[in-house]
This record gives C-alpha cells, structure tokens and sequence, in this order.
C-alpha cells in the first residue's frame, strides 16, 4: 500500500512540473529602444521574481503555463502579460506620463507634478538632445509655452529668450539656475547633453521665490547625477556642416545698367566708374568671395555614471565645434562634469558637483550687408603689377560707391578670445528626525577672458585706410559666489494633510575685475608683432573693479488636503547693495492655490478624465538690473586739446549721474489654469491665463539741461515706467503605445501683447532704430512697445496726372516735386504737406500667435522626430528692401532694373531707379519697408535606427540622420524672419528691424549614441 502511495505522489508531482515553465526574455523602454535595468519582472500573486540585467535580459525559473507576468518600474506603465505556455516573452516599456512627473524641481526644492499649483513646464534633458545647439534655449524651441525664443546662426551666439512678454526694458532673459547656482543669463557653457531636466517656472507665484532675480522668470536646470548600480557609459557625436542660402544679387552687367539708369531718369548724366559694357563673367560674385559654401560643425560627449547605497557618481565630458560660414570664424567650447555624492549614514549626506569648461572664440565678422552692397563691377584685388609690401594695401576699392571691400576687411580681422571657467557646488545635507532636513550649498561660478586684437595699418584708397596699427589686449573676470541654506520639513498628518515648510537665507556677492591697454605704432603688420608690447606710441591701460551682493530671507508653505486641495504661499526678502539706504530691502510675496476635481468622490467611477485641476497664482517678483553706482555720481577721466599744439591734456569730468531716491521695480503677477489629462492619460491638455505688470520700472532718463551736468546725454537712472504683458497658453498632447508602434503628437500656441502703460513719466516716447536721421520704432505711453512709426505708401505714380490729383481738400498737390515712379505717400493730417504729423504705427514687432509643433514615432527600432516652431502676426521692418534701389552706387537684388518701375504699369510696388532719391522713397521710414514677418519653420527632421543587440555585442548602438531648419515657410523676402525679429542685439524695444545680421543657417547631422 505505502509503494502505491509513493507511486502516486511521484506521479502528482512530475504534474505539476509539467504545468511549469522556464521564462526569459528581454525589456527595452519605448522611448529609446534601450535596455531597461532594473526592471522588476514578477509572478503576479507570488513572491518569485527577479530584475533585468545590464542588457535588461532575465530569467525567472519555475513558471506555471497559465501564470500572469506583472513588468514594473518606476516612470514607467506597468504591464501584465499572460504566459500562455510561453518560454520567452520581451516587453517594451512605455513612459508612463503620471509617473513621469512625480517630482518636479521647484525653488529651494522639488515636489510632485501633480502637486504644483503654480505654472511649470518641464522638459526632459532627452528631449533636447534631439537638436545639436551650442545653447540649450535653442533646443527648446517651440517646446514650451509661452516661451518665445529667437536667434540668429552666428557661431557662439545666444538667443533671446522672453517668458510670457515683456515688462521692462532692462533686458528680457531669465535667470538660469544650474544645480541650485544661479549662473545669470547665458547657458552657453553647458554642454546640453549633460541636462537630466530643465523646468520653467513661468508665473510669480512659482518665481517669486527668486525675488530680485525673477522678474524675467526663472529657468531651473538639473544635470544628470550618479544612479545606483553597475558602471553605464554612453558615447554621443554628431558631425556635419551648415549652409546658407545665397542672396541673388544682380551680376556686372545688371549692376551697370542700374547705376546709369539711376542718373538717367533724374535727367543726368551718368556717373559710372569702371569698364564700359562689362559681363556677369567679368565682375565679381563677393558672395563666392567671402563666404564657405558648407560651416563645419560638430558635437561629441562622453560619460559615465553609476553607484551604490553609500556613492553615487556620474562624469562626462564634451566638446562643441561651430565654424563661421565667412571664410574667418568660428567657436569651440569644451566641457566636463564631475558629480559625486556620498552617504556617510541615515543622517548626513553630502556632495559636490564640478563643471569646469573652457570656450576660444576667432571673431565672425557682421559683413553680410558689405558682402550684398559691395559692386560686382570691382575686383578683389588690384592689378599685381600694383602690389606693395603690405599685403592689407592690395585689395581694390568700391569703383561706384563708399562700401569697404569686404574680402579686405576679412584678411585684416585679427581679434580672438580664450575663456576659462568653473562652476562648483558642494553641499552637505543633514536630516535629523525623519521629514526635517537641513542643506547647505556653497556655490562659486568663476571666469577668466582674455581677448587679443590688433588693427594693421593699410591705406586702399584716402577713403579706406588706417595710418596707425593698434594692438589691444583685455583680461576679464567674473567671480561670483552663493550660499543658500534651507530648513525643510515634510509631514503628514492623519494620513490626508500634507504639508511642507520650508525657510532660507541666502548671501551673494558678484565680482568683476577687468583690465585693458593698448599701444600704436606697431613697427609691421607682422603676426609675430600683433601684441601690447610692440608698440612704440600711445599707450593706453584701464581698468576697475566692480562689486555688488545680496543677501535673502525666503520661506514657503505648501499644504494640500487628500491631494485635493492644495495652498503654497512664499515670501522672499532681498536686500541690494544697488540701492540706498532705506531703499535697499524689497519684499516679494506670493500665494497660490489648487483644485483636483477628479480626486473627488463624484468622479470616480467614470474612466474618462483621468486629471482636471484647476490652479490660480498671484506673486510679485523684482528686478534690479542698474548700473552698481546708479545712486552715486561719479568723477572719471577726460581728454582736453589745448594750445597751439593742440595738446592732449588729460582731466576729469562728470562721469555719471546718482540718484539716491532709487527703489526696486516690482513685477506683480495673476495666472489661471487648468490641467486635464483623458483616455488613460493619453491625452493632456494644459490651458492658462496670465497678466504681469511692472510697477517703478527702472530707465535712464535724460536731464534737464540747466541742471549743468557737463555730459553729452546727461542720463540718470529713474522709476519712471509701467509696463504690461497680457496672454494665453493653450497645449495638446497626444501620446499612445499600440504593439510595436509608439508615437506623440503635441502643439503648443500661446499669445502675449506688450504694452507700455507709463514711460518717462509721461515726459515723451522713446524712439529707436536710426534711419537716414529719423527712427522707425516709437514706444508711446498707452500702446504696444516696439511698434514701427512712419509714413503710409499708398503705391506708385504712373503718370503725372496722378501726381496732380494727390491733393488736400483745397487743391493742394502735396508731393509736388514728385515724378512718375515714385511712391504716393498720405497726408492724413490734409494740410497739403508730409511732415511728422502725417506719421503712424505702422507694423508691431511682436506676434499675435506663437506656434509650436512636436511629433515623434518609433516602430520596432526605427525612430522619427520633428519639431516646427512658428509665429504669427508679426511685421519686420525690411531695411534690405534699399537694395532694390542702388542708393549711393551699391549693388542691388538681381532683377531690380526690370522690377523697379520704368514706365506707366511696370510696377505698382517698387519705385523707379533714382541717384538723389529727391522724393525720399528709400529714405523716410514708411509702410513701404514693412512686410509680414509670419514664418512658420521647421526645426528638426531627425530618423534614427538602433542597430539589434546580437549584431553589437549587447552595445546599445542608434544611428541618426538629422536636417536642422531644413525649410521655412513665410512671405517676407528677406533672409531669415526670426533672425529680423532680434533687432539690434536682441534689444526688446527695438525689435523687429531687419539689419541684415547672420540668419540661421540649414544644418546637415549624422549621428550616433551608444550605451555599454
């Protein structure tokens, strides 16, 4: 009996194993076709389970046929699979958007996404890498609501960035905040492969923690850090070149007909230079000239990271190369990180981030305008028979106009910069009690320029030469140094209330030291002579030392109940040492507030909306971005002539005036939004309503004369403006996982208009933008900022009986010097005469829409990606339209001598050729010059193929082809809309005016990342 039984028992058991399974098989994350490490692969209803190795390769042992496989990581959805008999089974991890925002850094801390109750965007560091830039901005464009980014192409340059409008005229860029270091307003040094995540915080009651500092908003950057486990690295590079689009210029022989056609029709004879008759193959194409068809750029980054329970640590270092697409510069910066972080016990923790970086510049020349005017008509170089010893004096001058030749200014550019820098930020964080935590950060952002110049002497012509060589030298530093220390505690009480105190102080010093001289007289152009101490005559040495610091108070209170409702107040207090006693400290207050409606019992049993939360903010934050001595007035050096030698005596005179009854401008600020999440969280939708004004708004304002300050301008810093943005955000994301297809789809739009509410007080407009001795942009008390202000072209005169019936009411011919061919312009004050009282706006340089669009889609282990970004609404005042003219003998767009008009019904847009311009077509500001300014670009078109793991090794392996501004969609005829949109210098009250700066250029990518 007992065989039988142990027979029967045997049978039982070789049953159950047969109903058992070995499992393998291998996850990889959607996003990027990596392995997933750690992902924890579990028998649902049991305790067997196991994780992913470095290849995200497991095993579980054991297995019954019918059992359900739970696959699961934090930030990503958990997925259950049915065995179903199955030996292998591999997964593909999609993002798992609620989990993806669980923690969002804030000021002085993070919180849960779902927690925020102010307006933050965040962007994961992976989304921009998408894009090679020199400057993270550039690679969120379009990204991020009502963030308007614009730039031009030149190597090294920085675009501007504006946070939901404008509210001053002390510079538009926000704050950037690198690990907890404020670094001020340029990233250019940070190597965006390094960025673990970038938040914005776009509304007061979000920066208003920042105070003094965030009046601009606030951009809070976190490199990536070391993470628990075995050693990864990863390799990026991408290598390609850029080009531009060559303006069509009119060749020799059009350019010829042109100018003697220009004396012709104001019944002249021609004033021509050069050869008679001459062919396009004769002339010269100082495009080919003075530009490389294709830039070299490129971009590699190595790293490195990893850890245990006691240290984590993570380094990488990288190198970005951009040339100029002149024949001279270009930009090359070259990083590292190094970031370590280690805990001593349950307690203390501590660690120190360190970036130290070094940037070289050769100057890239601003020439395009030079380069298009310059005449076809002059060769590069005189006749060699011509040619002296100095090199500089063998390049031709302009036969028909005063434009210098731009090949030769080239050959003699000889300016360049180093630059060394580090960022180090140590801490030490202590948590005593459970939820309490105390962190101290120390953080130093140093930099070290020197720049070398030297000017040659050259004599071209009396008109184009310099007698005396200069070489210049300036050495420049910048130390600046913050210790912030923060008291955080976190709790929870009776298992709903949730709250979260958090109190500081900070101190802060900035420090610049800078020291230039120069002396002329070089004895030879020679290169080996191109330094200060080569000179024998005029020696010149400046230099000071400059300070300012601040010291803060901040706390914040964050509570929410059930993780429904949700209340954050904050108040910062800073003190500056720009401002007088009594006026030095300022308090900037802030206070928001949030309703999750679907945590609510009444929404529970529906599966359609999975978020809807409604938020309100209001804060106020500052602004003090004035010289350091605004409140002293100062003595500084001046040069006197006197004598019959005329001898330079050097003296002293005013050098600026104080005003010591300066206060802070305060920027107040009220948002409302809403989030909504449907359809499994696979459609988002965020929607917000802001108004930001700016209260004693900082500016210079020109004194009265008879207060005798012996200046030129007599300018002191006074509160003496208000200013106003109001707008709206709108954003639509759509994302979805369906077996080997993972795609998204988003658009962004936002609005903002600017206004000036008060400037001078009241005392005039401030005018902007030069031109022929007037000014295209007027900022008036009452409108939009940066509007253009001119005379309105109402077409062209065909005939003169035209010219006769333009009059006033009494029969008055108001253009009574015009003549067939030139524009009609309207009297609109009807007194018979165009003077300023016949001015109006006519073109905003701001948009009405900013448009973004973002789209990716991966099948198996080809991937695609796109980005468009766009504006709408928007004017350019087109200054190159002159070109169309041959104004003072330059050249001129090709076609002109048939486009411009030549007789009844040849044109109705561009007026006739003309040498003195007598009716000031080209001259005066007008309609004439302005044109849409809407573009709608696309920013990437990036395809990417991660190559089988049983081909590299187990390497993770993707190569990609991306085109960078490969097309632009837009009417206006000039050569970049955005690059027009920056102005002069990204001036925001004076933008929009096209001056012919370096548009951004089309760039060709190949690439590759790899991870073992």
């Amino acid at each position: 009996m007992k065989r039988y039984l142990i027979l029967l028992l045997s049978f039982f058991t070789l049953g159950v194993y047969a109903q058992q399974v070995k499992l393998t098989g291998n996850a990889v994350a959607a996003s990027d076709k990596q392995p997933m490490i750690g992902l924890t692969v579990l028998v649902k209803g049991t305790t067997n389970g196991t994780v992913t190795d470095l290849d995200g390769n497991y095993t579980l042992n054991n297995v019954a046929k019918d059992a359900t496989i739970v696959f699961s990581m934090i930030g990503y959805k958990t997925q259950e699979i049915k065995v179903n008999g199955r030996t292998v089974i591999n997964v593909v991890m999609s993002d798992d958007t609620q989990a993806l925002d669980e923690v969002v850094v804030i000021g002085y801390g993070a919180v849960k996404k779902s927690d925020l109750t102010s307006s933050i965007a965040a962007i994961k560091g992976d989304e921009l890498k998408t894009l090679s830039s020199g400057n993270a901005m550039t690679s969120l464009q379009g990204k991020i609501n009502g963030v308007q980014i614009a730039g031009g192409g030149s190597p090294g340059a920085t675009p501007r960035v504006i946070i939901r409008g404008v509210t001053t005229v002390n510079g538009s860029n926000p704050l950037y905040v690198v690990d907890g270091m404020p670094v001020g307003d340029n990233i250019n040094f940070l190597d965006q492969n390094d960025i673990e995540t970038m938040q914005v915080l776009k509304d007061a009651s979000a920066a208003a923690i920042y105070g003094t500092r965030g009046s601009n908003g606030v951009v809070l950057i976190t490199t990536r850090k070391g993470k628990k486990g075995a050693t990864q690295f990863s390799f990026s590079a991408s290598a390609g070149f850029q080009t531009l689009e060559k303006p069509d210029m009119a060749k020799a022989s059009e350019y010829e007909y042109v100018q003697k056609a220009r004396y012709i029709n104001d019944r002249n004879e021609p004033v021509y230079s050069g050869k008679e008759h001459i062919t396009d193959a004769e002339g010269t194409d100082w495009w080919d000239e003075s530009m490389r068809k294709t830039a070299l750029v490129h971009n590699y980054n190595l790293s490195f990271t990893g850890g245990s329970d006691k240290l984590l640590y993570s380094a990488s270092i990288g190198y970005y190369g951009q040339d100029s697409q002149y024949n001279i510069g270009n930009w090359q910066k070259l990083t590292a990180r190094f970031s370590m972080e280690y805990n001593f016990n349950k307690v203390v923790k501590a660690g120190i981030d360190i970036s130290p970086k070094y940037e070289n510049w050769t100057d890239t020349p601003n020439l395009l305008g030079n380069i298009m005017n310059m005449d076809p008509t002059t060769p590069v170089m005189i006749p060699e028979e011509e040619w002296t010893d100095n090199e500089f004096n063998n390049y031709a001058r302009s036969n028909n106009s005063e434009v210098w030749n731009p090949v030769a200014e080239m050959a003699r550019m000889s300016k360049h910069s180093d630059e060394y820098g580090l960022l180090a930020n140590p801490f030490i964080s202590i948590e005593p009690i459970k939820g309490l935590v105390f962190r101290s950060q120390f953080g130093v952002n140093a930099r070290f320029r020197l720049s070398d110049e030297f000017i040659p002497t050259f004599s071209i012509d009396n008109l184009e030469r310099s007698e005396v060589s200069t070489a210049k030298r300036e050495m420049k530093n910048w130390v600046d140094w913050n210790w912030t220390n923060t008291l955080t505690w976190m709790t929870t009480f009776n298992e709903k209330h949730n709250l979260n105190l958090m109190g500081g102080y900070t101190m802060e010093r900035f420090q610049t030291y800078w020291l230039n001289g120069s002396r002329d007289g070089i004895p030879t152009n020679d290169e080996l002579l191109h330094y200060v101490k080569a000179g024998t005559e005029n020696p010149q040495a400046d230099g000071v030392n400059e300070y300012y610091s601040l010291i803060s108070y901040l706390g914040r209170v964050m509570y929410n109940y059930n993780d429904r409702y949700y209340l954050t107040a904050s108040v910062r207090v800073d003190g500056s040492s720009r401002f007088m006693k009594g006026s030095k400290y300022a308090t900037f207050p802030a206070v928001s507030a949030a309703w999750r409606v679907s945590g609510e019992e009444f929404m529970k049993n529906q599966s359609v909306i999975n978020n809807l939360k409604f938020r309100a903010g209001w804060g106020r934050v500052g602004n003090q971005n004035i010289d350091n001595s605004a409140y002293q007035s100062t003595i500084g050096a001046a040069d006197y002539v006197f004598g019959p030698n005329a001898d330079r005596i050097v003296g002293t005179s005013v050098g600026s005036i104080g005003n010591t009854s300066l206060r802070w401008e305060t920027v107040e600020d009220f948002n409302v939004g809403v989030d909504m999440a449907f359809l499994n969280n696979r459609l988002t939708v965020t929607a917000d309503w802001f108004q930001k004004k700016s209260h004693d708004m900082l500016l210079k304002k020109d004194n009265m004369l008879i207060l005798g300050y012996p200046m030129w301008n007599g300018q002191m810093w006074e509160n003496v403006g208000k200013m106003k943005a109001t707008g709206w955000e709108l954003s639509i994301n759509w994302a979805d996982h369906k077996g080997d297809w993972d795609y998204a789809v988003g658009v962004n739009l936002s609005s903002v208009k600017n206004k000036a509410v008060t400037l001078l007080g009241g005392d005039s407009p401030i005018y902007a933008g030069s031109f022929n001795g007037d000014y295209i942009i007027r900022n008036e008390e009452g409108g939009e900022i940066s509007r253009f202000y001119g005379y309105i072209a109402d077409g062209i005169f065909q005939n003169q009986t035209e010219i006769n019936a333009h009059t006033n009411e009494y029969g008055k011919i108001i253009q009574p010097n015009a003549v067939p061919g030139d524009i009609r312009f309207r009297d609109l004050n009807h007194d018979g005469e165009l003077n300023d009282k016949d001015k109006a706006y006519i073109g905003s340089a701001f948009p009405d829409l900013m448009v973004g669009i973002n789209a990716r889609v991966a099948w198996k282990n080809i991937d695609f990606v796109t980005n468009f970004y766009g504006t709408i609404g928007n004017d350019v005042f087109n200054t190159t339209k002159g070109r169309y003219s041959g104004a003072g003998g330059e050249n001129v767009y090709a076609g002109a001598y048939n486009s411009a008009w030549h007789g009844e019904g040849t044109s109705y847009s561009l007026p006739r050729l003309s040498a003195n311009d007598s009716n000031m077509n080209y001259k005066r500001p007008s309609t004439f010059f302005v044109e849409d300014g809407s573009y709608l670009r696309c920013k990437l078109l990036q395809i990417g193929y991660t190559l089988p793991k049983r081909w590299t090794k187990n390497i993770g392996l993707r190569l990609s082809f991306s085109a960078q501004n490969p097309f632009t969609i837009t009417k206006y005829s000039g050569m970049d809309p955005e690059a027009a949109s920056l102005g002069k210098e990204g001036k925001v009250m004076e933008s929009g005016i096209d001056w012919a700066g370096y548009p951004n250029p089309r760039t060709y990518l190949f690439g590759l990342n790899m991870n073992f």
